[in-house]
C-alpha cells in the first residue's frame, strides 16, 4: 500500500495489486469484520454477506478491478478502521464512496477524512467535480456531506447524489 495521505488520527494509503502477502493477509482479516450488516445496509449488495476470507478476496477483487480502492487506518498503525473508493468517469467525474467500522462512528473521524480526501485532490487531481450516491436514510452521511461543501445533484432511485465541484 502506498501513503496517499494523513490528517491528524488517519493515514490514508492507496491498496494495489501488488500489495504485499502480509499487507493483503491483513486486509482479507479486516474485512469482515468491517463490512457489517449496519455499515453496509444502504451500499451495492455486492458489499453484503462477506463472511469469510474467500468472499472478502472476491470483494477486494472486484473493488480494485472498478475503482481505486483506499485503506483508511489509524495514524501510526496498521489497523484499517475503513474504506474509500473512488471511480473515475470521463476523466473529470470522480465518483466516491467510504466507509468506516461500527466502532468508529460518532467521533467525527468521517468528516477528517473526506476533508483531507478533498484537500488531497485538490492538490494532485485534475478532476472536475466529487459526486456521492448517500440514501436518503442515512442522515449523518447526508450532513456531512452538506457541511464539507457538496450540494444536492438529483435523486435515482433509492440514492440521492451530492457533487463537490473541484474547479
Amino acid at each position: 500500500m502506498a501513503l496517499l495521505f494523513t490528517t491528524s488520527r488517519l493515514d490514508v494509503s492507496e491498496i494495489f495489486t501488488e500489495t504485499a502477502q502480509c499487507e493483503r493477509f491483513e486486509l482479507l482479516r479486516r474485512i469482515p469484520e468491517l463490512l457489517t450488516a449496519q455499515v453496509v445496509e444502504s451500499l451495492p449488495t455486492y458489499f453484503h454477506d462477506i463472511d469469510s476470507q474467500v468472499d472478502a478476496a472476491r470483494w477486494l477483487e472486484r473493488m480494485m478491478s472498478e475503482s481505486h480502492l483506499f485503506a483508511v487506518k489509524l495514524h501510526h498503525t496498521d489497523f484499517i478502521i475503513g474504506f474509500v473508493f473512488v471511480y473515475i468517469e470521463n476523466e473529470g467525474d470522480a465518483h466516491i464512496g467510504y466507509l468506516l467500522g461500527e466502532n468508529y462512528w460518532g467521533q467525527g473521524l468521517a468528516s477528517e477524512l473526506l476533508s483531507g480526501f478533498i484537500k488531497q485532490v485538490i492538490q494532485t487531481q485534475s478532476w472536475t467535480k466529487l459526486i456521492a450516491g448517500v440514501a436518503p436514510n442515512n442522515q449523518a452521511s447526508c450532513r456531512l456531506l452538506v457541511k464539507l461543501g457538496f450540494a444536492p445533484s438529483a435523486a435515482e432511485g433509492p440514492v440521492t447524489f451530492y457533487e463537490y465541484q473541484l474547479s
